[in-house]
């Protein structure tokens, strides 16, 4: 046979699809033949015994679901001998819920049943029914069972559901303090809880009230407070005034401690609010990197303020993670382009270096996913770049991944469910506008998609919000004219495939704007700066799921000048103003 008649060695025909598609349902007739012989008790070979009934089934069933079976049945056990399991104080009830999932994968839950499935099922060690157990749970948490699922997870170590149930309560911390139900936690479940820095409270002495609501309730005559409650409190972040507060009641337990209790805000002790970088007029020679501070706007307060600069840089990568602001790349004052990276922290109000990109990098996309950074494409003055390189916070080390299908840099970018996406952009030396759609990055197995949706823009903004992805204005078109890019006006919805969204339309901007700050913030879009062509702006405008238009803030740009484009723009936690004084070693 010659070479070219070899079949390469992906090829697959028509007929190979077929049998490799017969051969995919194998899996589907295995699990409804299994459900045929339990249904008709045929070939058992196994009983489980309750008070009240005998269950038929099948030892190889039970044993490869649950390691609890396998190891019973595989050993010297009676068990193994026999094939009789007796769960005498189990209901039957229970042990048929829990057989009919394993074999058809249904499952019948309520709030009534759903403690003890999961109870027995963590029991028999058979995950997959504990599992679809706390995830309806999940899905059932409110005010008035949240306590009790967080103590139903703490006490079977349920790492997922006592995970969100924290998370429930922290966010609902102000509402639940004074709840009865707090009082039948044990002291260590109240712990668990009040140690979470993820508690939404702006006081530490709420805090303290609740501990002190429960030990008050549960203490035994003439025992003082414990220790191991007062080491939760974070006594460092009250005031005067709440101190004096605790120290009527605390005095001899606060003396004894022994160890200081270490000081950290708590989530509710921050502001989420907006990080502008590089809004100063760069091409003013009389500033220097000191004059170039980071900008930060309160939408509540609708108010600015200052915090510490770093130099000035066009087109960096920006993104925020909690109270830490991450810059990759740019361009610098005299228009180089750099690859360094920096941290601020706005705790202590600090600028940290850490390792340079291996590129520099400009225009660029910069998104984070757990605890990776990754620097995708962009422009280095020669090219336009097609490289990507993620940075692992906890190996504090860059490396390279998969190359982009295609050199990209000037597109929107956001994350969405462990994908990060990338929309529309330049490409080519001659850096002409992509005509070539969406670009998808699957960050668990550094696999890249194209979706080829004609979406035709370049500098334009890009969030996520709920499970949608929003595409805010940009330069879409050229003026045959001059030959300069003209704006748009236009914004998108689109769906987690990547495609445009007739569900949730989203009104066009009040002006045509690119290379905007783009940013969520609390359920809302907002849209800072940004140009079209010559022409510069200084207004904020936001729109709220819903809204058949954007709304213009009363407050713009904190600049002299006429507006502002290519500056970094993301949404941080600030400590509250209040809690500064307190931070040690803070600038």
């Amino acid at each position: 046979m010659e070479e070219s008649s070899k079949h390469p060695p992906w090829y697959i025909d028509e007929d190979t699809e077929a049998f490799l598609e017969d051969h995919n349902n194998l899996e589907c007739d295995i699990i409804k033949g299994l459900r045929e012989l339990y249904l008709t008790e045929m070939l058992c070979d196994a009983t489980i015994i309750t008070a009240s009934r005998r269950f038929p089934c099948h030892r190889v069933v039970l044993a490869s679901v649950s390691p609890y079976f396998r190891a019973m049945f595989t050993s010297s056990m009676l068990e193994s001998e026999h094939g009789e399991v007796c769960l005498l104080d189990v209901p039957s009830s229970v042990i048929q819920s829990i057989l009919h999932f394993i074999y058809s994968g249904e499952a019948a839950l309520g709030l009534g049943s759903v403690e003890e499935l999961f109870t027995v099922s963590g029991r028999l060690q058979i995950t997959a029914m504990q599992d679809l157990c706390s995830r309806f749970l999940i899905n059932q948490l409110t005010n008035d069972n949240c306590f009790w699922i967080y103590r139903l997870a703490h006490s079977h170590n349920h790492i997922t559901l006592q995970r969100v149930a924290i998370q429930y309560i922290s966010w609902n911390i102000t509402s639940l303090y004074e709840k009865e139900d707090i009082l039948h936690l044990e002291q260590d479940e109240l712990i668990s809880i009040l140690s979470s820095d993820q508690l939404m409270v702006s006081s530490e002495l709420c805090i303290y009230r609740m501990a002190l609501h429960w030990w008050k309730a549960n203490k035994a005559a003439g025992s003082p407070f414990p220790e191991e409650l007062c080491k939760v409190i974070r006594f460092p972040l009250m005031s005067p005034h709440e101190l004096e507060e605790v120290k009527r009641d605390l005095i001899p337990e606060l003396s004894g401690l022994q160890e200081p209790v270490p000081f950290k805000l708590r989530q509710g002790m921050f502001e989420n609010q907006i990080v502008c970088m590089d809004l100063q007029a760069r091409e003013d020679h009389t500033l220097d990197d000191n004059d170039f501070f980071l900008d930060c706007y309160d939408p509540v307060s609708n108010k600015w303020d200052k915090i510490t600069p770093l130099k000035s840089l066009m087109y960096p990568g920006c993104l925020a993670v909690e109270n830490y602001l991450y810059v990759t790349g740019g361009m610098n004052k005299d228009d180089s382009v750099s690859q360094t990276f920096h941290v601020y922290d706005s705790l202590t109000n600090s600028w940290t270096e850490f390792p340079c990109m291996k590129s520099p990098r400009a225009l660029h996309g910069f998104l984070s996913y757990r605890k990776k950074l990754f620097a995708v494409g962009g422009w280095n003055r020669d090219d336009v770049m097609d490289s990507m390189e993620c940075f692992d916070l906890s190996k504090n080390c860059w490396s390279e991944l998969s190359k982009l299908p295609f050199p990209l840099c000037a597109f929107a970018s956001t994350k969405l469910k462990g994908k990060l996406y990338f929309i529309g952009g330049e490409t080519g030396q001659d850096r002409l506008f992509s005509e070539k759609g969406l670009l998808i990055y699957d960050t668990n197995s550094d696999l890249w998609s194209h979706v080829p949706n004609k979406i035709v823009v370049a500098f334009g903004g890009a969030v996520t919000l709920g499970n949608k992805v929003f595409v805010i204005g940009g330069y879409d078109n050229y003026c045959p004219s001059t030959g300069q890019a003209v704006a748009t006006s236009k914004c998108l919805c689109l769906d987690e495939q990547g495609w445009v969204s007739q569900e949730l339309k989203i009104p066009p901007l009040p002006e045509k704007i690119a290379s905007a700050g783009v940013v969520q913030w609390n359920q809302r879009i907002y849209v800072l700066g940004g140009e079209n062509t010559d022409q510069f702006y200084k207004t904020i405008y936001y729109w709220t799921p819903g809204d058949s238009k954007w709304t213009l803030c009363t407050q713009g740009l904190p600049i002299p000048h006429e507006g502002v484009s290519g500056f970094g723009c993301v949404t941080m936690w600030v400590p509250m103003r209040k809690f500064c004084y307190l931070i040690p070693h803070r600038r």
